[in-house]
Formats: structure tokens, sequence, C-alpha cells
């Protein structure tokens, strides 16, 4: 049996359908459109807050590597190695030094200070090394009390310093025989007392 269709009645909820397909699909599309906009978003809020972290994480590690350089500046400061000469407390340690050591004869002579010449040392143009050169004049017992001045000045003061040359000489020649109480050496040594001055930017 053949079915006939009434298009006239079908019309208007078939227009009905078609328009809300349309607007269907529409939203459908806007919605997508939306979701790829938000995502994108997402996506460079994302980025944005792994780079904010980034370099919030590197603030921190430069904050404390600036408070452990600082701390460690400050140190160098307050031992005299940086910032101007410290010839009083140069002086007070080579006697503190022979009050404990007692040598026969313990002199000194501080010349000018100089700026620190080394082969193949390389600094920054922003720092200059300098020096003072210090000349000591020693009578001694025995050889052994010249290494125990300069560890006795090792171990009473921070500041750095280095001996350029040590002569060590018989006093009388070798004509009189030793003796325990009074001087038998007489050593003559150039040390420099090394300082770091830090030019401002």
């Amino acid at each position: 049996m053949k079915i006939s269709i009434d298009w006239r009645f079908l019309k208007w909820p078939l227009i009905f359908l078609t328009f809300a397909v349309g607007v269907s699909a529409a939203f459908i599309a806007a919605g997508k459109y939306y979701e790829n906009i938000q995502l994108e978003q997402y996506n460079k809020a994302k980025s944005s807050l792994r780079d904010t972290h980034g370099r919030y994480k590197k603030l921190v590690e430069d904050l404390d590597l600036l408070q452990i350089y600082t701390q460690t500046y400050d140190e160098y400061r307050s031992s005299g190695l940086v910032g101007s000469e410290r010839r009083l407390s140069w002086i007070e340690t080579l006697e503190t030094v022979n009050e404990v050591l007692k040598l026969p004869k313990l002199s000194y002579t501080l010349m000018p200070q100089e700026g620190f010449q080394q082969p193949k040392l390389k600094v920054d143009r922003n720092i200059q090394l300098n020096s003072t050169p210090m000349s000591l004049d020693m009578d001694m017992l025995h050889e052994e009390d010249l290494f125990a001045v300069f560890e006795g000045i090792s171990g009473t003061i921070d500041n750095l310093y280095t001996i350029d040359s040590c002569s060590i000489s018989l006093i009388g020649g070798g004509n009189r025989s030793l003796s325990t109480q009074d001087a038998n050496l007489r050593a003559r040594c150039l040390m420099r007392w090394v300082t770091v001055d830090v030019k401002q930017k």
C-alpha cells in the first residue's frame, strides 16, 4: 500500500527542525571556538606562570648568593684583606709573635704601598691588588725560629702575605761555637702584605 505524505503539514516542523539544527551547530561551533580561545589563554598563562616561577627561583638563588658574597666580603674587610692598609695591625702582630718566641732581635721596616705584580696573575680591572713591602731583620738561636715567626704570623692574623726572599747567615762566621743563650743566626727577609681595593663602578 502506498503511503502519501502531505508535505504541507510537515513544512513548518521541517523548517523548525532545520533552524534548530543550524542553531545547535552554531552553538557547538561557537563553543568549540570559545574552548580553543580559553585553552590558548590557559596555555599562555601556564607558560607565563612557569617563566615567573623560573625567574623567582633564580632571584632567590641570586639573593642567597648575594648574601653569601656579602658575608664573605664583610669577613675579608674585617680581616684587613679588603680595604686600606692596616700597618698598625701588622706591627702588633709581629710584636705579639715576638712576645711568644722572645727572639734576641726582631726589627722591621714598612715601605710605601705599591701595586702587587705577579707573573700570570690577572684580575678584573675594577679590582686593584696592592702590596706593602716589609723587611724583617731577625737574630735567632737556630733556623727553626724563622719558620716559627711566619707560622706565628699566620696564626695571629688573617691578612694575606707573601714572602719574596729570605737569607740566613752565621753571626761571627764559623769561627765561634754555637751558643744556647745568644743569637747564632741572622735572617733578613722581604715579605709583602697584600690588600685588595675594589673600585666603585
